[in-house]
């Protein structure tokens, strides 16, 4: 047994304690230096957290990062749409770039590749970080995926540790959902402005149907009441000898010259306010007074009908010059009372019925080529405007004889030009005032 004098023992336990209490201290203060580490990247994180825009969330991690360890050089490579990679600097020199082949990537293209972490500490390798000596490059990932790298770089060689690689994850895997987020969350925008952009073209085609207020309310409560109301104006059109003038037309060149005649006659009868409800065949309805009711109906009804004949007197003209067949139209309107609703479940149409509507086709139907040809209740709610001639009792189908007047046109004193197409400052004055409400004697003592 060798013997070993008491105060050599005493010496060699003093050391091995001087030794465990510089190594317990280099301990305590790397544990201090990544707890702090570790609290910086909680700090990016909540910042990160607080924006659901991609650019800003980058620009985050650009400005903090230098909490956490020291480089020349940051960015993120980031997977296009288009499935190539592009660059995007974050702090240091400009080196954005789109990359199609990720070998011409060096380290960032194999981390892209394999989804492993590349610890570079002499660089000899290409890629747009080849002038850099140090390198950290690691992958981002969401749901099993790599949609990029966060990359840090300096020039010095032997820069970067283990320790190192362990906080740029934490980093990544923060940086990973943040990117998940934004990435997510602009996908929600875009099938939000998606639905928003089917949701007015549903909107268009219910108001094409509908009126406005009658899609309001079907949308809202599923269901449109019907409603009463004591006195609107109906007209429609009809072209004479349509189906004989049809033989000599192609089926496209019918449809073509309808939908052309038709859609003019939209725009008149917007323009006037009436309401489009139908066409059938060759015949055109619309109505004025509905849904909103109104004073005016019979005399936006027969200015609509005007330039409906002079559009029509218009295009006959030109058919002729061009030796091709055209149509006559005939138009009639009545007014009274009528209910207004929708029917159908799928296919939704808002009409009209009541007597006033067959009085209504019965004036069309017995009227003259080219002429408006009203009733008796019309008359009295449109005689101060307009220059009409007397017919006398005709036969109306399925409805006896009623008395007719023919519409030439505005009055002399009311029109803006002798065809008596166009109303004047005094017709619009005397239109205003019954719109308002005044009665048919204050109106006429206005003018």
């Amino acid at each position: 047994m060798t013997f070993i004098p008491a105060f050599i023992g005493s010496r060699l336990d003093e050391q091995d304690y001087q030794q465990l209490l510089l190594l317990s201290r280099r301990l305590l203060a790397e544990a201090q230096a990544l707890s702090s580490r570790i609290a910086a990247v909680n700090e990016i994180a909540i910042a990160m957290n607080r924006s659901l825009k991609l650019d800003e969330i980058l620009q985050v991690v650009g400005k903090q990062a230098k909490w956490l360890l020291d480089f020349e050089h940051c960015s993120v490579c980031l997977c296009n749409t288009n499935n190539s990679w592009r660059v995007v600097r974050l702090f240091g020199p400009t080196v954005e770039f789109d990359f199609f082949d990720l070998t011409n990537m060096g380290a960032v293209g194999m981390s892209l590749k394999t989804g492993q972490v590349q610890l570079i500490q002499e660089n000899s390798a290409s890629g747009f970080l080849s002038q850099y000596q140090s390198q950290v490059i690691i992958p981002l990932e969401s749901d099993h995926q790599v949609i990029g790298t966060i990359n840090f770089a300096t020039r010095a060689p032997n820069i970067y540790t283990q320790e190192d690689v362990r906080i740029g994850y934490l980093l990544a895997v923060q940086l990973s959902a943040a990117i998940r987020n934004a990435q997510r969350f602009e996908e929600l925008n875009r099938l939000y402005l998606e639905l928003e952009e089917e949701k007015r073209k549903t909107d268009q085609l219910l108001l094409n149907i509908l009126p406005t207020d009658i899609a309001s309310e079907l949308k809202q409560s599923g269901t449109v009441q019907p409603v009463y109301y004591e006195c609107a104006s109906v007209l429609f059109t009809d072209f004479r000898n349509f189906t004989k003038l049809s033989e000599q037309l192609t089926p496209q060149e019918l449809v073509d010259e309808l939908d052309y005649c038709f859609s003019c006659f939209d725009q008149f009868i917007e323009a006037h306010n009436l309401e489009k409800l139908k066409t059938i065949g060759d015949s055109y309805m619309c109505a004025g007074g509905i849904p909103t009711s109104n004073k005016t109906h019979a005399i936006d009804a027969v200015l609509a009908a005007i330039n409906i004949r002079t559009f029509m007197e218009w295009r006959k003209k030109e058919k002729q010059v061009l030796n091709q067949p055209y149509w006559d139209i005939r138009i009639g309107i009545h007014s009274g009372p009528l209910i207004a609703g929708v029917i159908g479940h799928k296919k939704f149409a808002y009409d009209v019925w009541g007597d006033t509507v067959n009085t209504a086709s019965g004036m069309e139907s017995s009227g003259v080529s080219g002429s408006i040809n009203i009733s008796q209740a019309t008359y009295e709610l449109i005689k101060d405007f307009f220059a009409v001639q007397y017919r006398g009792k005709i036969t109306a189908k399925n409805k006896g004889k009623i008395d007719m007047y023919l519409v030439d046109g505005i009055k002399e004193n009311l029109a803006l030009d002798p065809t008596g197409l166009l109303p004047n400052k005094e017709f619009n004055q005397l239109y205003f005032a019954i719109q308002s409400g005044a009665n048919t004697q204050e109106a006429s003592d206005f003018r």
